[in-house]
C-alpha cells in the first residue's frame, strides 16, 4: 500500500466516529470500498496475493445521488449548475503526454497522464503518486481500473500492483488477458501492454467478460498532460515539505467531489493529508470554529490531529496531520491559508 493510500485509509477510518455530515458522507461512500480492499491488501502479505486483491475494487460502480444533493448552486455564482455530467482533469498546456515522455508517468503528482477519448469512458476517479498514475473509468456501466507506470520504474522500485518485467511474477505485456475468482465467485479480468513506447498499462474489471478492457484501451489517449489536483492549489508548504501525492474523486459530480493532496516531509518522516471536500447542496454541517486561521474561522479537531478552514462556500479545505505531530497546528494552518481555491467550483471549465 502506498503512503498516500495509508493516509487516505487512516482519514476515512477516523471519520467514522462524530457527527453525521450528508455531504461528506457522499463522497465517502466513493472511497469505502477502496478501503475495503486497502486493508484486504495489508493483509495479503504475498505480491501475488495483493495481484490478485486489484479488482476487488473494481466490483462498484458509480455512486448513486443521495437525496437531496441536487445540482444546487451556491449564492453568487452563475448557474444554473448542469445536470450530471462527466468531470475531466484540465489539460495542462506545454506538458508533454506520456507518448512523448513516458520517463515523466507518476513523476510530478500534479500531472495527470491518462486522458480519454469524448464520448466514451468517464472517469470516476484518478490518482498519481510513487512512478504510477490510476484511473478508475465507468466503461459502459462496469468500472475498470486503468494504470500507468514506465519502464525505468518496473525495472527499479517496482509499481505497486502492477507485475514486474522479468522474475517469476513477470510479465511480457503483450495484451493477453487473465482471469481469476473474485468474490463470490466473479471473474476478474486483467491485461497488461505497451500502448507506446516505454509506456507500461494495465487494466482490470470484474463480470461476466473482458470487453470493457478492450473499450478502455481504445479510448486512451496519451498526447497530452493534465491536472490531477482540480480546484486547488498548495502554495505554502514547511520548510523540507514535498507534494507528493494526488488523489480526486469525482463520479458524484456536480453533485459531489474531493481532491486531497498528500504532503511529506522526509527528513522528519511526518506526512500530511490536505483535502478539499465539495458538495452542491446547502445542507453542509460544519464545526463550530474554535480558531481564527489568518484571520479567517477554522475548527481545529485535537483527536483527529485535523484543522479545517470554514469559509468556503459548499466545501470544507482540511489538514490531516500524521498521528506522529511532528507537523504542527501552524504548519497545517500555513499550508490551508496559502491554499487557492478555485472561485466556482462547481465549473471545472474555470478551474
Amino acid at each position: 500500500m502506498t503512503d498516500l493510500d495509508e493516509r487516505i485509509v487512516l482519514t476515512l477510518r477516523e471519520r467514522a466516529e462524530g457527527p453525521v455530515d450528508a455531504d461528506r458522507l457522499l463522497v465517502g461512500a466513493v472511497v469505502r470500498g477502496r478501503a475495503r480492499v486497502c486493508r484486504r491488501r495489508a493483509a495479503a502479505g504475498a505480491v501475488l496475493s495483493v495481484v490478485a486483491l486489484l479488482g476487488v475494487g473494481v466490483v462498484a460502480g458509480p455512486v448513486a445521488r443521495l437525496p437531496g444533493l441536487g445540482p444546487a448552486i451556491a449564492p453568487g455564482l452563475p448557474g444554473p449548475a448542469e445536470a450530471a455530467v462527466p468531470l475531466v482533469p484540465p489539460r495542462v498546456d506545454g506538458a508533454p503526454g506520456a507518448a512523448a515522455r513516458p520517463d515523466r508517468i507518476g513523476k510530478d503528482p500534479a500531472l495527470l497522464h491518462i486522458g480519454l477519448a469524448p464520448g466514451g469512458p468517464r472517469f470516476l476517479e484518478w490518482n498519481v503518486g510513487g512512478g504510477k498514475e490510476t484511473a478508475k473509468l465507468d466503461v459502459g456501466g462496469r468500472t475498470v481500473t486503468v494504470e500507468l507506470t514506465s519502464v525505468d520504474v518496473l525495472q527499479s522500485v517496482g509499481a505497486w500492483n502492477m507485475p514486474p518485467l522479468q522474475g517469476p511474477t513477470g510479465n511480457r505485456y503483450d495484451g493477453s488477458v487473465g482471469h481469476t475468482d473474485g468474490p463470490d465467485g466473479v471473474p476478474i479480468w486483467r491485461r497488461y501492454w505497451q500502448p507506446a513506447p516505454g509506456v507500461y498499462a494495465g487494466a482490470s474489471v470484474a463480470g461476466p467478460d473482458e470487453g470493457p478492457l478492450h473499450d478502455a484501451a481504445a479510448a486512451l489517449r496519451l498526447d497530452a498532460a493534465y491536472g490531477c489536483n482540480g480546484p486547488l492549489r498548495l502554495t505554502d508548504l514547511p520548510a523540507g515539505a514535498q507534494f507528493t501525492g494526488c488523489w480526486m474523486v469525482v463520479g458524484t459530480f456536480p453533485a459531489a467531489y474531493a481532491v486531497m493532496m498528500h504532503v511529506i516531509d522526509y527528513d522528519r518522516k511526518t506526512s500530511m493529508l490536505v483535502e478539499l471536500q465539495y458538495a452542491g447542496t446547502t445542507t453542509t454541517s460544519h464545526a463550530t470554529a474554535n480558531r481564527t486561521i489568518g484571520g479567517r474561522p477554522g475548527h481545529f479537531d485535537p483527536d483527529r490531529k485535523r484543522l479545517s478552514l470554514l469559509d468556503i462556500p459548499r466545501a470544507q479545505l482540511s489538514a490531516t496531520l500524521s498521528s506522529d505531530k511532528t507537523f504542527t497546528e501552524a504548519e497545517a494552518g500555513t499550508v490551508l491559508v496559502g491554499a487557492r481555491v478555485a472561485e466556482y467550483l462547481d465549473q471545472p471549465a474555470t478551474w
